[in-house]
């Protein structure tokens, strides 16, 4: 296959493209990063991931024979086509898989507070909009980037869920990961795994990590951040700063 074969439709702040990216890299597969813009690039992913998906998300991964549409088929994918240690072991895919449907369940309700606080954040929704927009017309396109959002948001089904709630969500899983993790367990499963990958990046909702992982405007990164949360949980932070730095590429 050649180098530049493997091309990843991701969004660049989405926790589940992370996912993607570190799993490609932990095995040295080189691929061509396309960014999606959400709602002005959702009639080329719909086409992409064919007609009976429910919804088009990303990351998507082209392989040149196939389309992977989850970031879990994608590390699976690359536990099969890379080199280095698997991610996702065979004789430990039920814990992984546990802990991989634990950070789709916290992600989703990081989400809905992101789209919420976005929406009351005029310069985040200014930092949103694609890099060529010269910085004196962003508030004039704010509109545009308001109504992205709020389409964002109905696609995802972002209201459905009291902030009360979402809050909620976040904190039992931190305190989940927190039980889980000790200076002896640096480690879900004993060893650099998929389920340490979901579990740092879902983390993303609470307090992101540093721009040289994943660049935000300081708007942004505000929007992102729970600081009671962040606070309350440094350790386990601390934790997801120390894999990175470790295992990030």
């Amino acid at each position: 296959m050649p180098p530049t074969s493997l091309r990843l439709i991701a969004l660049r702040v989405s926790p589940w493209s992370e996912r993607a990216k570190w799993a490609l890299e932990h095995h040295r597969l080189p691929y061509q990063n396309i960014e999606h813009a959400p709602f002005i690039g959702e009639r080329r992913l719909r086409r992409l991931v064919g007609a009976d998906k429910k919804r088009a998300t990303v990351p998507v991964l082209l392989t040149g024979e196939q389309v992977l549409c989850e970031s879990w088929e994608i590390a699976c994918y690359a536990d099969r086509e890379g080199a280095g240690t698997r991610l996702i072991p065979p004789e430990r895919e039920a814990e992984v898989r546990k802990w991989n449907t634990l950070a789709d369940e916290t992600m989703e309700a990081g989400r809905a507070l992101v789209g919420a606080a976005l929406l009351a954040s005029p310069a985040a929704i200014d930092e949103g909009l694609p890099p060529q927009v010269p910085g004196w017309l962003r508030p004039l396109l704010r509109p545009i980037g308001t109504y992205g959002v709020k389409w964002f948001a109905r696609k995802y089904g972002l209201h459905r869920m009291e902030a009360g709630a979402q809050r909620a969500k976040l904190r039992s899983t931190l305190e989940a990961l927190r039980a889980a993790l000790s200076p002896d367990r640096p480690y879900l499963l004993g060893s650099f795994s998929y389920a340490d990958i979901v579990m740092a990046t879902c983390l993303q909702g609470v307090l992101p990590v540093a721009d040289r992982y994943i660049e935000l405007g300081p708007s942004t990164r505000k929007v992102w951040t729970c600081a009671e949360l962040a606070a309350e949980f440094s350790d386990v932070l601390a934790w997801r700063d120390r894999l990175y730095a470790q295992h990030r590429l």
